[in-house]
């Protein structure tokens, strides 16, 4: 059995994936707590949800304004 020197590719994605997830989680935060609280409520609605981890990976990336 030959010893493995560095990462498979599978596990490069992963670490990109997960690293991209929580950059994304962590603008969703920034964006919801610079969000103006104001009617209309759409932006403090979607950032909300994004709190949840898998969601708010997706909504930290998207521009709903303020």
């Amino acid at each position: 059995m030959k010893s493995q020197k560095g990462f498979t590719a599978i596990e490069l994605i992963l670490v990109l994936v997960l690293a991209f997830g929580a950059i994304g989680w962590g603008m969703n935060l920034y964006k919801l707590a610079s969000c103006d609280f104001n009617a209309p409520y759409k932006a403090e609605v979607i950032h909300g949800v994004g709190l949840v981890p898998f969601v708010g990976a997706f909504t930290g990336y998207m521009n709903f304004g303020k």
